[in-house]
C-alpha cells in the first residue's frame, strides 16, 4: 500500500483530489488533513512517504513548522514534500522536493505524484535497459553497458524516459504535456521536442546507425522496441 498525505484547507481541492484517489483510481491511498498539527498528530511517528502541505489554507507556526523539519530529517528514507505556495524559511532551508503554483492543476499534480511514487518504489539500485545504456530513474543517470560511463540526466528527462519506458503504446504529445509540464492541449510549444532531443543527444552517438531510440507512431512517442532490454514485450 502506497500512501500519501495532504494538508489544505481548500475543500473543493480536496475533493477533487480524493476523487482522483480514491480506489478504484490510482493505487494510492490518501488521508487530508486542514491544518499541520492535526496531521502530525495523527501521523505520530511515521510520515507518509510523501507530504503534500498547502501553505496558503493551511498555515503553520513557526515551532510547529520546526517540528515538522525535525521529524523529517530523522526519517530514513526522508519523505518528499511537496508545497503549494510559500513556505516557512526552516521549511525551505530543509528542502522542498517540488514547488506547485495556484491554479493547481490536477492533472499535473497526480502525474508527478505517481512519478514520485514509482521513485520511491524503487530501490536505488534498480534499473532498465535501453540501448546500450543502464538507466537509473532514482539516481537520474544512465551508465553504459560496456565502457561504463555515466550521464546525468535532469529532472524532466528523467521523467520523461520513465512515463515513456512505463508505457507499451504510444503516447501523445498532449498527454505528455500534460503529465510533465501540466500544459493543456494543442498549446504551441516545443518544451517536449526540446527535451526529445536532448535525450536523443545524450543517448544517440553522433555516428549512430540504428533505430532512433524515440519511434513517433500513431501521432504519438514511444521508445523502439530495439532500445527496450525486454525486447518490448508486454
Amino acid at each position: 500500500m502506497f500512501f500519501v498525505g495532504l494538508i489544505t484547507a481548500d475543500a473543493p481541492l480536496s475533493h477533487a483530489i480524493s476523487e482522483q484517489l480514491k480506489p478504484g483510481g490510482m493505487d494510492i491511498h490518501h488521508a487530508i488533513f486542514g491544518a499541520l498539527d492535526d496531521a502530525l498528530g495523527a501521523w505520530g511517528e511515521r510520515l507518509p512517504p510523501i507530504l503534500f502541505w498547502d501553505s496558503k489554507t493551511a498555515p503553520a507556526t513557526d515551532e510547529m513548522a520546526d517540528f515538522l523539519v525535525s521529524r523529517l530529517s530523522t526519517m530514513r528514507p526522508e519523505p518528499l514534500l511537496l508545497a503549494l505556495g510559500d513556505m516557512p524559511a526552516v521549511v525551505e532551508k530543509w528542502g522542498v522536493t517540488e514547488h506547485f503554483v495556484r491554479p493547481l492543476r490536477l492533472g499535473y499534480f497526480l502525474g508527478r505524484v505517481q512519478f514520485y511514487q514509482r521513485q520511491l518504489q524503487q530501490s536505488p539500485d534498480v534499473a532498465m535497459r535501453v540501448g546500450d545504456w543502464i538507466f537509473a530513474p532514482r539516481l537520474r543517470q544512465v551508465a553504459h553497458f560496456e565502457n561504463g560511463e555515466i550521464v546525468k540526466l535532469t529532472d524532466k528527462e528523467t521523467a520523461l524516459l520513465d512515463y515513456l519506458w512505463q508505457a507499451r503504446a504510444p503516447i501523445s504529445r498532449d498527454e505528455l504535456l500534460a503529465a510533465l509540464w501540466g500544459y493543456e492541449a494543442n498549446l504551441d510549444t516545443h518544451t517536449l521536442e526540446t527535451h526529445i532531443y536532448r535525450l536523443r543527444r545524450k543517448l544517440m552517438p553522433p555516428a549512430f546507425e540504428g533505430e532512433d531510440i524515440f519511434q513517433t507512431q500513431q501521432g504519438g512517442y514511444q521508445i523502439h522496441p530495439s532500445w527496450r532490454g525486454d525486447g518490448g514485450a508486454a
